[in-house]
């Protein structure tokens, strides 16, 4: 019996996803941006946590938290506002869920981001129902969540970080019970994350200024932590047929022992 999880081990981690030039998960990987809405200006970093979760139950998805803080004018540190839950199967970005200070949604399935190589013109359509939870009540319901991403096209970019070749512009449409969410984000493959934000709705820009990539920390690549689900159920699957075959060997053992008597 033992076997069977070392088999898990050595299997689970060959279905690990490809290295994504455009968004390189890395745990405490930050960008800063300098952000302006209207007529207010502000610091703003995004960053992939060091922490992590597995939504939907043991045999759920591994995700990393993607997360967006702001330092305003008079501020002396970041204060969280919001993150997303993201994941990568295959060579596919997926996006799993979003929580700011008032509301959280998980999806019941991923829905997918960007796939690459990538392409200009393609599109990724998803509708999955979504567990969305009201803070502060005991709300709690299913709701409807489409996304729509759309590569609108692949070209440069110049921003005060500097100017990057081979931007992705990615149209975000997301549609929730409370409307329709409509913005644009370039990526680099240089970068390895975005450099710029247009929210034309609220009239704001996010521009990238610096940021610091870590290296050698991806967890797809560095952890064991993604491929647990995936070796836990392998395992418990595996001892079930195991434990089932063995039975079935032993009654047809004793039939044929009383066959023989």
């Amino acid at each position: 019996m033992v076997s069977v999880p070392l088999l898990s081990f050595f299997i689970a981690p060959q279905m690990k996803p490809l290295d994504m030039e455009y968004f390189q998960l890395e745990a405490g990987s930050e960008l800063f941006y300098n952000t302006t809405e209207n007529s207010d200006t502000w610091e703003t970093k995004r960053y992939i946590d060091d922490s992590y979760e597995i939504i939907n139950g043991i045999f759920g998805v591994f995700t990393v938290f993607w997360c967006e803080a702001h330092k305003y004018p008079g501020d002396s540190d970041y204060s969280w506002v919001n993150q997303m839950w993201l994941s990568k199967s295959g060579n596919s970005l997926i996006w799993w869920g979003f929580e700011d200070q008032n509301t959280k949604v998980i999806a019941h399935n991923g829905l997918t981001y960007v796939t690459e190589p990538v392409i200009a013109g393609a599109n990724n359509y998803g509708l999955t129902l979504a567990t969305l939870t009201i803070k502060g009540s005991s709300q709690v319901m299913d709701v409807n969540f489409e996304g729509n991403y759309t590569i609108d096209a692949v070209e440069s970019v110049t921003v005060p970080a500097g100017t990057f070749n081979e931007c992705i512009k990615v149209h975000e449409q997301e549609i929730t019970p409370d409307g329709t969410i409509d913005f644009y984000v370039w990526y680099s493959k240089d970068v390895g994350g975005a450099v710029k934000y247009d929210y034309h709705q609220n009239n704001r820009t996010d521009v990238l200024t610096s940021y610091h990539m870590t290296t050698e920390n991806d967890p797809w690549n560095n952890w064991l932590i993604p491929y647990l689900p995936t070796m836990l159920l392998w395992t418990i699957s595996s001892s079930i047929i195991g434990v089932v075959a063995i039975i079935a060997l032993i009654i047809v053992n004793k039939r044929l022992i009383k066959r023989e008597a």
